[in-house]
């Protein structure tokens, strides 16, 4: 039977779930594509229609945690840089911390990488922390070029400082939890901090 895309699509999604749920539990390391399977409820071999390895899984799993529609005002042109940096930023902490059980995924897979010789996952990493940059970086030149960060010489830099804060903050809400039960490691404070470095009048 001839399988049509909207079905597929629900397949392809219906297995990121699954390897979501599986990974979480066991971690890359310890999970298989049997396992992926099991709990999507196919046949193993249903996996390998759609992904040519767990690795290439993970890989594309990355991608559908940590893609954001990007609306409004080009990051060039919009008039609340800063503002826009402040919810991005949240908007990336949200997403995860929305997984609840299973947020803790995201630590297995910033751990796997580098961990195969065909590092899927990795290149996936990697790619979103390059694109997450590039827009930050963006953003902070259209505020330099506002006066809104003065101190923002190597945009690059900045940019490079406020991802590692983001991302070190969510690690760290993940790996300790007693942080955010106490409500510790706002991340709008952290990066507000960051930007404040800047030169940023926040």
């Amino acid at each position: 039977m001839r399988i049509t895309s909207p079905k597929r699509e629900a397949r392809y999604r219906q297995l990121l779930q699954a390897a979501l749920k599986v990974f979480a539990r066991d971690g890359i390391d310890g999970a298989s594509v049997a396992d992926i399977a099991e709990a999507a409820g196919v046949a193993k071999g249903s996996v390998y229609l759609y992904f040519d390895s767990k690795e290439a899984l993970a890989g594309d799993l990355v991608r559908h945690l940590f893609v954001y529609p990007d609306e409004g005002a080009r990051l060039s042109e919009d008039p609340e840089p800063l503002d826009r940096i402040l919810a991005f930023c949240e908007m990336q902490e949200r997403k995860v911390l929305e997984l609840g059980e299973d947020s803790n995924v995201v630590l297995h897979m910033f751990g796997h990488v580098g961990k195969t010789t065909d590092d899927q996952l990795g290149r996936g990493i990697r790619q979103l922390i390059a694109e997450t940059r590039f827009a930050v970086q963006v953003l902070l030149r259209n505020a330099m070029s506002k006066g809104l960060v003065p101190g923002c010489d190597d945009c690059g830099q900045g940019a490079t400082i406020v991802v590692a804060t983001t991302y070190g903050t969510i690690h760290q809400k993940l790996a300790v939890p007693d942080v955010v039960r106490r409500g510790d490691h706002d991340i709008r404070h952290a990066v507000r901090t960051v930007l404040r470095g800047l030169g940023a009048k926040l």
